[in-house]
């Protein structure tokens, strides 16, 4: 199970994130009352854009997490600038809906060239590799943020949101198995709460994005099922998290054991079971669609309940890498202290190699930079799942992608001695 980082960990980067945040709003102009030149202050502007084409009161207050007052006193002050109305909607007399006129259009296009000059010439002074850089860099900040900003709760599997998520996992399922999907194999509510079950909604902004339920399969046994996540909200980590949090309630339940089936067209899915530690099984149940069945031991595998530090231990992985320059013949050298782990590493086709990150609970989340031994170098990003090996061995799970060129796969160290 993953815990929360060491603590001075965690405050000595609450304080690295504060420093960036004032940073940025005053490099940026957002402490002034005149954002971007305009006689407004950047919550106006930003309201202006909101609207945009028209948009609901309820749906501003959803999009900007503003309370009711303060967007009636910000759209009174764009109506006494002219540049906003307020209109009853057509068709429901109870919803208003706020739209631009002529000059807040107007004043809305200004807004965009202004804000697009602004980006230019912030990123104007910096080479063409560097722009790139910073840029890549932002689209990482974003996913991990919105990440951040995602709650799951426990609900029942009958609820609304639940229906919502359960409705679009069975639509794409019908839609990507060959054979189509009958929703009546979704699993009985009942199974998934109560003492023997669990069933999870992630949502973003208070919309549904995610979900996931366990239900006792038998004597200490649970089964996952119905893991899924919105298309739009895919390749934030949100899976993982999920996954995690189920095998926690798992846990709570008295169930130290999780097993799961897929299907051989979900390729992604079997792909992040491996790299969480779950070992492919025979086939279990009569479900047609449990093509590729998983497990894991999520409690009493590892004394005490988690993998120990994986300071002055030697890793190597089991076999040659698809797509990667590690092979068996490379050796990683590993130093935790603090929820902060590195480890240099070389053999094979990796003249040296180093990796630096941070350890939460039992999922390691680094970034490597090697040199080949073609005199190449190259970068990339791994997450990394510890599980302990029937001898007390470590092993890592591993799913990483490059960073300097294209490719991504998963792979597996595992533990051996100095000598």
């Amino acid at each position: 199970m993953t815990g929360m980082p060491a603590q001075g960990a965690m405050t000595e980067q609450a304080r690295s994130l504060r420093d960036f945040n004032r940073y940025y709003s005053q490099r940026i102009g957002l402490l002034t009352d005149r954002y971007l030149g305009q006689d407004r202050p950047l919550s106006e502007a930003r309201l202006l854009y909101e609207i945009g084409a028209g948009a609901a009161l309820r749906d501003l207050r959803g999009r900007l997490g503003w309370d009711s007052g303060y967007l009636s006193r910000s759209l009174r002050s764009l109506e006494g600038q002219g540049l906003v109305q307020l209109r009853t909607a057509e068709t429901d007399g109870r919803v208003r809906i706020a739209e631009l006129t002529a000059a807040g259009t107007a004043e809305l296009a200004e807004l965009d060239r202004r804000s697009t000059a602004a980006a230019a010439e912030l990123l104007a002074p910096l080479t063409g590799t560097q722009r790139a850089e910073l840029i890549a860099a932002q689209r990482r900040t974003r996913r991990l943020l919105r990440l951040a900003t995602v709650t799951i709760e426990g609900m029942g599997a009958d609820s609304a949101a639940a229906r919502e998520c359960l409705t679009g996992y069975a639509a794409e399922l019908s839609h990507r198995f060959p054979e189509g999907y009958d929703s009546r194999a979704l699993a009985d509510p009942a199974e998934l709460g109560g003492t023997g079950g669990a069933f999870l909604v992630a949502h973003e902004q208070g919309r549904p994005v995610g979900c996931g339920g366990i239900r006792t399969l038998g004597p200490g046994v649970a089964e996952l099922c119905h893991l899924w996540v919105h298309g739009d909200a895919r390749g934030l980590g949100l899976g993982r998290r999920l996954l995690a949090e189920l095998e926690r309630q798992a846990v709570t339940r008295g169930l130290h054991t999780v097993r799961l089936g897929t299907h051989r067209s979900l390729p992604e899915a079997a792909a992040l079971y491996r790299s969480a530690g779950y070992r492919e099984i025979p086939a279990y149940g009569d479900s047609p669609y449990n093509q590729v069945c998983f497990e894991r031991t999520v409690a009493g595998g590892v004394p005490g309940g988690s993998p120990p530090s994986l300071d002055g231990r030697r890793f190597r992985a089991v076999a040659e890498v698809d797509g990667g320059e590690v092979g068996a013949e490379t050796a990683f050298d590993y130093r935790e202290r603090d929820g902060e782990i590195s480890a240099a590493y070389s053999g094979g086709s990796v003249r040296r190699g180093h990796l630096v990150g941070t350890r939460d609970g039992d999922t390691l989340d680094f970034r490597y930079v090697q040199l080949n031994t073609a005199g190449e170098t190259s970068t990339g990003h791994c997450h990394s799942r510890i599980s302990m090996l029937p001898d007390g061995r470590l092993r890592l799970h591993e799913t990483w992608s490059w960073e300097s060129r294209t490719g991504s796969g998963t792979s597996t160290v595992e533990e051996i001695p100095y000598r």
